[in-house]
């Protein structure tokens, strides 16, 4: 669907670096990529987007929101999955 894909929340704007709809899953696929290693606030950063797209872009009958977050490092883990909650 883009990226950089641009929300205004409250005046402020955010942009998400790339935000896809999986036509086979049904969903939209939010992906934040960081060019360090992973860090907590990235996951908090990452809901803060999923709950955003949920009230402002999915549909009714889009399945669940995913979040992906791409860490740059050389340890597999840093690598992380986030999925909202109570869609």
């Amino acid at each position: 669907m883009g990226n950089q894909y641009h929300l205004e929340i409250d005046g402020e704007n955010f942009y998400i670096n790339l935000l896809f709809y999986h036509r086979r899953l049904g969903c939209l696929v939010v992906i934040n990529l960081k060019m360090q290693a992973f860090a907590s606030e990235f996951a908090g950063k990452m809901n803060f987007y999923l709950a955003a797209i949920n009230d402002l872009v999915r549909h009714a009958e889009d399945q669940p929101l995913v979040g992906i977050i791409l860490c740059r490092g050389k340890n597999k883990k840093d690598s992380r999955l986030a999925v909202l909650q109570n869609q």
